[in-house]
């Protein structure tokens, strides 16, 4: 038998240069992509941090693992990579002035943040949300930087679930609820 393997980008149709594209576009772009509001936290008391995020997602059930994507601009960044842990809470439409707060609308930072909500360690120490629909509570086994954040890569230590709550998303600039159709 002739096998032949073929590169997959050898495939790929390049698109010519008078189609210019830039960071403004793509921005613009993706705000029409929903995503589940969660917020990611790190960290111990009092130097726990954590931000309101839509770039994470589960990666693997054997083991379990998840994925979630941080600026490095954040304070939140180098606490996750000196602890090598993060809680992964995603949230529900009760969640939403927290979302605010985490994502720093009140011009918050640091342990400050979690003065709102009720807090309780799993198995790394980092918070986890009482209330939240699941928080994943994570090692991180792989951090990679990709263009201006780093995606890490945690396995799932532990974890609760509260099913019933309404997901929380972002739409368009808003914090929005999903209709059921």
């Amino acid at each position: 038998m002739n096998t032949r393997v073929i590169h997959p980008l050898a495939s790929r149709t390049l698109l010519p240069e008078s189609f210019p594209f830039d960071a403004a576009g793509f921005r613009s772009a993706m705000r029409n992509v929903p995503g589940t509001v969660s917020i990611v936290t790190t960290g111990r008391a009092p130097n726990r941090h954590g931000l309101t995020l839509t770039a994470g997602c589960s990666l693997s059930a054997v083991p379990p693992s998840v994925l979630v994507c941080v600026n490095r601009s954040a304070g939140a960044h180098d606490t996750i990579l000196s602890s090598e842990s993060f809680c992964w809470n995603i949230l529900g439409v009760e969640h939403v002035d927290l979302a605010r707060t985490f994502s720093g609308q009140d011009g918050s930072k640091g342990d400050i943040r979690f003065g709102e909500g009720l807090w309780c360690d799993l198995k790394t120490g980092a918070p986890s949300l009482i209330g939240a629909i699941c928080s994943f509570d994570c090692r991180v086994v792989n951090a990679h930087e990709a263009g201006s954040h780093t995606i890490f890569t945690g396995e799932v230590v532990a974890q609760t679930t509260n099913a019933g709550s309404e997901p929380l998303v972002y739409i368009n600039g808003a914090f929005a609820a999903p209709k059921v159709l």
